[in-house]
């Protein structure tokens, strides 16, 4: 007896609150205040700052990656010779490109010199420098002083590299 008065109590008691509970009132939304007028005229917009190397345009070309010398290198479009090649060697890595002397290295991290003797540098497989260069966002440039520079995007293969030799 006591069972059937707990189903009946909780019977009844239960599709009684969801009968209350589905009778809530649905809130209708407030009206928007109406748009202001348009102001004058905008000011002109501010001069263009100059160029800087991120501002740039890309090197055209790609990197391409060998297993088998653990180098990647990019190449210009429509060209054979590659513009810089990183190679593993050891516990290093070794950059080569037709640039010479102190260059400076431009990545998203902040600027760097590399010392480019004989159109090559080789930098410890940790020098931070190289995290900069894989991290750096979308590009990252190589400036000499005399005006040769090179603007390269950040691909896959410069940390695939990297990894490699570390």
């Amino acid at each position: 007896m006591k069972r059937q008065r707990m189903w009946t109590k909780y019977g009844v008691a239960v599709p009684l609150m969801l009968a209350v509970a589905g009778c809530a009132a649905v809130p209708t939304p407030a009206a928007l205040p109406p748009r202001p007028a348009p102001a004058a005229a905008a000011p002109a917009p501010l001069p263009t700052p100059t160029r800087g190397w991120e501002d740039r345009a890309l090197d055209n070309g790609a990197w391409r990656y060998d297993a088998g010398s653990r180098a990647a290198a990019f190449v210009p479009t429509g060209s054979a010779n590659p513009l810089l090649t990183m190679t593993c060697s050891g516990n290093a890595i070794r950059l080569t490109s037709a640039l010479a002397g102190s260059v400076s290295l431009r990545t998203s991290a902040g600027t760097d010199q590399i010392r480019f003797d004989g159109g090559s540098a080789t930098l410890s497989n940790r020098d931070p420098r190289l995290d900069r260069i894989a991290f750096s966002r979308g590009r990252f440039a190589l400036e000499t002083p005399g005006g040769g520079a090179l603007t390269l995007p950040v691909q896959s293969e410069i940390g695939r590299v990297i990894e490699d030799c570390r």
